[in-house]
């Protein structure tokens, strides 16, 4: 199979005229699995050469369009491989009539879906795939599915790294009811690779320069500021006893801090992620993970935070599920911001997530937090707090939307007062493209301030949602508020440079549900006065450019416009400038 792979992929390139994503079957042709790849992927086409079927997605008229697609589908291959190809070679085996499927004509408009001809096929058009029936006990397998135990580095995967592992030797991979054949160098494989994994170690280092300049609002002394910090670290991840593995992300860290004049620098050992985690027990449906996490939703508005936890997990299927109980044994002791919310020493966490794949990236979410949390942070000194909540979010015609509906109910004790929290809030928004680099966004955010809605206090709400090239918070980059007693009207611009390097642009419009005194999520802001629900305005600006395991630089400028609840202040705006480089080596 190997050599025909080989064979095939060079003489495609011979012949290359597009890009295409593909996936090669050592099965003959059925109908009834191609019918479910098309049903995946409307706009993919099974073909065959000799014996050997093909899956593909096409075309692309280039290797950043099909890259930039694969990330999208990934999880659903096998072996994704990316080559230029031939449209003209290979038998179209199924769909027959390609007038009966959808095909991208170009990638700067939108995807035209043909008209089918049946009702039949109309109907079942859209039907997602259930992988369930692809587990681990059932024998009819096909190798477009996910591979849940072969994990690969690269998107673009060589023939050279695809053949051999890094010691130039033929990979081995074992399985339950692996099917063994002898390759050239007469080295035992198995082809169907299901649920084991070789041994095998991988490390890398990076080196993280951070720098942070803020000045914040004015009454009677002036509240600015700096921190900076220079993170020197090691990953490390080894894969053990067929279906196991231990990760480490540990640093040594130098950080100096300057808060109004208040001086401080530190040298420590930080270790941000550091467990064993499980591949395909029980079929996949439940593996475990212990130790240190860093455990986060899909957009960081319910939890984001490296917790010591025990975690039941499941992760390939349409159906997927997470059981977290978490707790941090020591503080964090660095976080970009230093914000207060970084102290969790002694808390306690119960989290179970779940989602499901309803149609094609289409999902729908729903979350339970208990939260037993010890921040000790100036105001807070205890919350005891249960979370319910839905998450929706997919892509229809080009248009990604969202929406996250969420209850907090429990008790916060502040140094002041005991607060009793029974509200409700939720984000709503979405994200169209204008042309093919440039895309617009927005949404609306609401947490009840007279029910007294919270977020938990592991939520961050810095994400990389609405493009996977950039990463900001998306209430702002300088009042970056927990959305409790506030209203939030965001319209953001994102602009594709290239396929590493984005620009994103947002504004944001700040109001009070009920006029209170409110304190926000960094020292740089003074409480409101009370007297009116005018929070203000934001504008930020945020460059990246990323290289994944390579290398990454983001630069980033905001300025707050502060409201008429910041009157009595005799300066009530605030900025916030930063950096941050990153780059890995072997």
């Amino acid at each position: 199979m190997k050599k025909v792979v080989l064979i095939l992929i060079i003489s495609l390139f011979a012949f290359a005229k597009e890009y295409s994503i593909i996936a090669f079957s050592t099965k003959t042709f059925n109908k009834k699995a191609a019918q479910k790849f098309i049903a995946r992927f409307p706009n993919g086409v099974v073909k065959q050469y000799t014996r050997f079927v093909e899956y593909k997605i096409e075309p692309f008229g280039s290797y950043q369009e099909a890259r930039s697609y694969l990330v999208k589908v990934r999880k659903y291959y096998k072996h994704p491989l990316i080559i230029p190809y031939n449209p003209n070679l290979g038998i179209v085996l199924y769909p027959k009539n390609k007038e009966s499927f959808v095909k991208i004509k170009k990638r700067n408009v939108k995807i035209v879906s043909q008209v089918v001809n049946t009702e039949k096929n109309n109907k079942n058009k859209w039907l997602p795939y259930c992988k369930n029936e692809c587990g681990c006990k059932i024998k009819k397998r096909y190798s477009w599915e996910i591979n849940k135990t072969v994990i690969l580095s690269s998107l673009n995967i060589k023939v050279k790294d695809y053949l051999k592992n890094e010691n130039n030797k033929t990979v081995v991979l074992k399985g339950q009811n692996n099917r063994p054949h002898i390759s050239e160098n007469n080295k035992t494989v198995y082809e169907n690779n299901i649920c084991q994994l070789p041994s095998f170690s991988n490390y890398i280092f990076y080196l993280d320069i951070y720098g942070n300049l803020f000045k914040g609002q004015k009454d009677k002394k002036r509240l600015f500021g700096d921190n900076e910090n220079i993170k020197l670290g090691i990953m490390y991840e080894k894969y053990f006893w067929n279906n196991w593995k231990f990760f480490t992300d540990s640093r040594i860290i130098l950080s100096r801090n300057n808060y109004s004049g208040d001086i401080s620098n530190k040298i420590y050992l930080d270790i941000n992620e550091l467990y064993i985690r499980s591949f395909c027990l029980n079929c996949d449906l439940a593996n475990i993970l212990i130790g240190r996490k860093k455990t986060e939703d899909f957009r960081s508005w319910w939890y984001d935070a490296p917790l010591d936890e025990i975690m039941i997990f499941n992760e390939y299927n349409l159906f997927t599920y997470q059981l977290i109980a978490a707790t941090r044994i020591n503080n964090e002791t660095v976080t970009d911001d230093n914000s207060p919310k970084a102290k969790l020493k002694n808390s306690s966490f119960f989290i179970l997530h779940s989602n499901y794949e309803y149609f094609y990236r289409n999902n729908l979410g729903f979350y339970y937090i208990y939260e037993h949390s010890k921040p000790n942070d100036g105001h807070v000194k205890n919350r005891k707090l249960s979370f319910l909540g839905i998450d929706l979010n997919g892509i229809r015609k080009n248009i990604f939307y969202w929406l996250n509906l969420g209850y907090s109910g429990g008790k916060i004790d502040k140094y002041t007062k005991t607060y009793r929290s029974e509200g409700y809030g939720f984000d709503i928004g979405f994200k169209a493209p204008y042309s093919q680099k440039f895309s617009y966004a927005a949404s609306y955010a609401f947490g009840s301030g007279s029910n007294y809605f919270t977020q938990p206090y592991i939520a961050t709400n810095y994400s990389d949602y609405l493009n996977k090239n950039i990463s900001f918070r998306y209430y702002g980059e300088v009042l970056n508020p927990i959305l409790e007693n506030l209203h939030i009207v965001s319209l953001y611009g994102i602009y594709d440079m290239n396929p590493r390097e984005s620009i994103l642009a947002s504004v944001h419009n700040y109001r009070q549900d009920v006029k209170k005194k409110s304190y926000f999520n960094t020292r740089y802001f003074y409480p409101t006065s009370g007297k009116s629900k005018d929070i203000g305005k934001e504008i930020d600006f945020v460059y990246q450019y990323y290289i994944e395991k390579q290398k990454k630089l983001k630069i980033g400028a905001g300025y707050f416009f502060g409201g008429d609840a910041f009157d009595y202040l005799k300066e009530k705006n605030a900025y916030r400038i930063f950096l941050n480089y990153r780059y890995y080596w072997k």
